[in-house]
């Protein structure tokens, strides 16, 4: 089998590019249905979060799609010009496909090093895959694999030490920049878990008064009883922006639900105090515009990338004790796909040649039949014949068994399959 990742993250992608290749929970099934439809022997899992959307597949070595294939369904699924996104998508195989979601699971290549959230999207994103039926088999194997990898590296190392979440280096900015958080309004949002999240560390941080917005009134009330705050009703956010200090956004909206004139309105009202707008969403909630409004100061994802700098020498520590472990679970993984992709080709090796071995066996139990003991000449014959079969294959199973998975392996597995008729 041959394992593909396309994507793009936030390495090669500004938040320009990635919102628009974004999917959501419903997107995520209508594509998964659109690969399966297209492709049905290959496996898939889309994995999309606000740093990156990829897409993983397993097919046969010569088999569908290729890498150029999956890139075109990328951006046609997203209606973009192929020619806007071929520097932002990268593609990897086998080995370095598995390393890099290993990695992502670990949260080694996340914007924050360490970050512990990472590990619950790509659970969410193999089950999603697997309930529609897209993954099993090999990349099943693989996605499961990385959850155990992300397990051992939080428990075999320091490397989530420190600011470790998107959320927590959101609101050191908000602190960074109001110089304190005491007495201040908090309007959040959304009602999902990177807003939990924000405004657990605020209530720990003291804030005066926190609000929560969401479409759903239900989950707003929640989520507000939880952090000790308010909930309001959605029609309500632009007039509560006016009494806010900080507004924290973090939702699923496909459009900007936080426009400039929004903005505009409540600093006219509130006296051009200062405002500082964090937006985690991806699609942005914010539009881009709001950070030109006068004392409004606007963060969105990449903008945190400053902030995460100056608190990874805390973690970079850890790092070759967590890549350490991911190159030993990539080894063992690939060593076990390679040896598993020959075993085909051994077996009908051995079977071919048993088979001529009970032809030649029947010529011989016809000779003997005119013995009292032929029953115990022809059992003594045939274990003897199959123990010299496998005597003879031996060394050859063994070479090809450790070539596993290496151009001369798939050049030995197409010659002795042409040369013995195995596939006949």
């Amino acid at each position: 089998m041959r394992i593909l990742c396309v994507g793009a993250n936030h390495r090669t992608a500004g938040v320009e590019l990635r919102e628009k290749l974004a999917f959501d929970a419903a997107r995520t099934v209508r594509g998964l249905h659109q690969l399966v439809s297209r492709w049905p022997d290959a496996q898939f899992v889309i994995l999309s979060t606000c740093n990156r959307s990829e897409v993983y597949t397993a097919r046969a070595v010569h088999g569908h799609p290729r890498a150029e294939e999956l890139s075109s369904w990328l951006t046609e699924f997203h209606a973009l010009p192929i020619e806007t996104c071929r520097d932002a998508l990268y593609t990897l195989s086998d080995a370095q496909a598995a390393e890099h979601l290993f990695a992502v699971a670990a949260g080694l290549d996340s914007l924050v090093l360490g970050e512990d959230q990472i590990v619950r999207q790509v659970r969410e994103a193999y089950q999603a895959a697997s309930q529609v039926g897209a993954c099993r088999g090999v990349l099943g194997e693989l996605f499961q694999a990385a959850l155990r990898v992300a397990k051992q590296v939080r428990n075999e190392t320091d490397i989530n030490v420190g600011k470790v979440s998107v959320a927590s280096v959101a609101i050191d900015a908000a602190v960074r920049a109001l110089g304190s958080l005491d007495g201040k309004c908090v309007l959040n949002v959304g009602a999902g878990k990177m807003n939990e999240l924000m405004l657990r560390h605020l209530v720990e941080l003291g804030c005066g008064q926190i609000v929560v917005v969401n479409r759903s009134a239900q989950r707003a009330r929640e989520l507000a009883d939880r952090c000790g705050g308010e909930a309001a009703p959605f029609a309500e956010l632009a007039e509560r922006l006016a009494d806010a200090d900080v507004v924290l956004t973090s939702t699923g909206a496909e459009l900007p639900i936080v426009t400039a004139e929004m903005i505009a309105t409540a600093q006219q009202r509130r006296g051009n105090r200062m405002l500082l707008v964090i937006d985690l969403a991806v699609p942005r909630d914010v539009e881009q515009a709001a950070g030109n409004v006068p004392n409004v100061l606007l963060y969105n994802i990449d903008d945190l990338e400053k902030v995460v700098a100056e608190t990874l020498h805390v973690r970079k520590a850890q790092l070759d004790a967590a890549r350490r472990i991911l190159d030993g679970h990539v080894a063992r993984l690939m060593q076990e796909l390679n040896i598993r992709g020959v075993a085909p080709t051994l077996d009908a090796l051995y079977q071919r040649m048993q088979g001529i071995a009970d032809e030649e066996l029947a010529q011989a139990v016809h000779k003997l039949s005119t013995h009292d003991d032929a029953d115990s000449d022809t059992e003594i014959l045939r274990r003897t014949l199959h123990r010299t079969i496998r005597r003879i294959l031996h060394s050859a199973a063994t070479n090809l068994r450790q070539e596993a998975g290496s151009d001369a392996a798939r050049a030995y597995v197409s010659a002795l399959r042409k040369l013995f008729d195995l596939d006949k």
